[in-house]
């Protein structure tokens, strides 16, 4: 009996041996199978959104100089170069500006020789009317007519005076060869009279046609000796206008030649752009922009993001390797023409809410915010910076989770949260999966709705995959 119960003793220990055995390797084992998860609490907050990009230092002013019409450029300040009040920013070469003054000069000449001409058009011409020579061609048939009708009345009065005489002697002449002849001559004078006459008449009507399309050719004649005048009045006052205009033109290239050819900085400044080449002989359309009032910082945006970035807004800018500095944006602006140097639009940009890239910056408006340069920054014209800025919501929610939490099947978007069940080998962590409606996300956090509470672990990392149901345990 002392035999069997020492035996059994042994055979308990032996167990006892093996159970604890057992569960250090199942502990063993658990370490190295088991997830170790990171877990946190739904919070009450805001959301932030956080809006970056680059930006440019720039002149506080910048100012257009368009660079004169029909010269040729010698020589021009580079981009970027610090000029002085006084100094040169582009040179035209002189030689042509001597031809163009020779060539505009010639034309001013041959202008003013063809207004002459034309004010000599312009007077009334010496001419003898038409109607003139009609006149006294018409006084001359009406004196024709008065003198035939003045021989018919004689040979009227002759014949009358003839037959009367004979009747009043009361004679018989009429069988008398010499009375009949000297009858026949009578009424042969007098009808040869009357035909003269009616001659005459048609004379003075012809005249009197011929005169009246003297007139009518005078009226023409006349009409358009005024309408030639006119012409060549208004030709003249056309030519006075151009003769006006090309003098400007040869004062304006006179001028240039007093300036020797030089266009110069009334300030000192910088040069931010030059429109035009070397060589290349200008339209009167290029520009050189140039800035000066000291630098000022101009960041790029998004112009979606121009609604919800506003004057007073703080953000962080680093210029280069240098530390970060905190800025206030005075106002936000558009620019069409590329207001921070060249820069593209889609170089900046916004993480959170705003992905879109947008355009490229040559066909877009530029929407960008000013600031003055942190004191204590080094700057010069042209230096580029990022910058960075965050933005809460307005709405403040009462559940939010980190984004890693987040996790998304074919049916629905949920999370997963540390649960414990009882085993056979005791208490064991697992991973419970709790649906989500997302309301709303940024960078980091989403805004839920969900059956939650505040003392629900929610796991937001692992080492390892975990699913719902996986062990898991407590990151140590």
């Amino acid at each position: 009996m002392i035999y069997d119960k020492k035996r059994m003793i042994r055979i308990l220990w032996g167990f006892l041996a093996i159970m604890a055995a057992a569960s250090v390797t199942s502990r063993a084992a658990a370490s190295v199978l088991v997830a170790q998860v990171n877990v946190e609490k739904t919070v009450r907050g805001r959301l932030s959104y956080t809006y970056e990009g680059e930006g440019i230092v720039a002149p506080v002013q910048e100012n257009q100089i368009f660079l004169w019409p029909e010269q040729q450029v010698e020589w021009t300040a580079k981009q970027g170069t610090q000029v002085k009040s006084g100094e040169c920013l582009v040179r035209f070469r002189m030689e042509y500006l001597q031809q163009l003054i020779g060539k505009k000069q010639a034309e001013l000449t041959q202008m003013e020789l063809q207004a002459s001409q034309q004010q000599v058009s312009a007077r009334e011409q010496a001419r003898v009317p038409a109607v003139t020579g009609a006149g006294q061609a018409l006084t001359e048939a009406q004196r024709q007519l008065d003198a035939a009708r003045q021989k018919a009345e004689d040979a009227e009065r002759m014949y009358h005076n003839f037959v009367d005489s004979a009747e009043s002697a009361e004679l018989d002449n009429t069988q008398d060869d010499a009375w009949q002849l000297r009858k026949q001559e009578l009424e042969s004078a007098l009808q040869e009279a009357y035909a003269g006459v009616e001659s005459a008449m048609k004379e003075v009507n012809q005249a009197q046609n011929a005169y009246e399309l003297a007139e009518q050719e005078d009226q023409a004649q006349n009409i358009n000796a005024a309408n030639a005048a006119e012409a060549a009045r208004l030709g003249a006052e056309a030519s006075k206008v151009q003769i006006d205009y090309t003098r400007r033109e040869l004062e304006r290239l006179k001028g240039y030649q007093a300036a020797e050819g030089k266009i110069c900085a009334d300030r000192d400044c910088t040069v931010l752009k030059v429109g035009v080449e070397v060589g290349a002989v200008t339209s009167g359309s290029e520009v050189f922009v140039i800035g000066s009032g000291g630098f000022q910082l101009k960041g790029l945006m998004k112009a979606k993001d121009k609604e919800k970035l506003k004057a007073g807004q703080e953000a962080e800018v680093q210029l280069g390797a240098g530390k970060k500095k905190t800025v206030r944006f005075e106002s936000i602006e558009t620019d069409t023409g590329g207001a921070a140097g060249g820069i593209g639009a889609a170089d900046g940009g916004a993480s959170g809410g705003s992905t879109d890239t947008g355009g490229s910056a040559s066909q877009e408006a530029q929407i960008f915010w000013l600031a003055s340069v942190p004191e204590n920054m080094e700057v010069k014209s042209g230096d580029t910076f990022t910058w960075q800025t965050e933005i809460p919501t307005e709405k403040e929610y009462e559940q939010m989770i980190p984004l890693s939490a987040l996790r998304e099947d074919v049916n629905e978007t949920y999370c997963l949260v540390l649960a414990e069940e009882e085993q056979m080998l005791g208490t064991v962590q697992t991973a419970k999966k709790v649906p989500v409606t997302v309301l709303e996300k940024d960078a980091k956090n989403a805004a839920i709705t969900s059956t939650l509470s505040v003392e629900d672990k929610v796991i937001v990392s692992s080492e390892k995959y975990v699913a719902e149901g996986d062990r898991v345990r407590l990151k140590e």
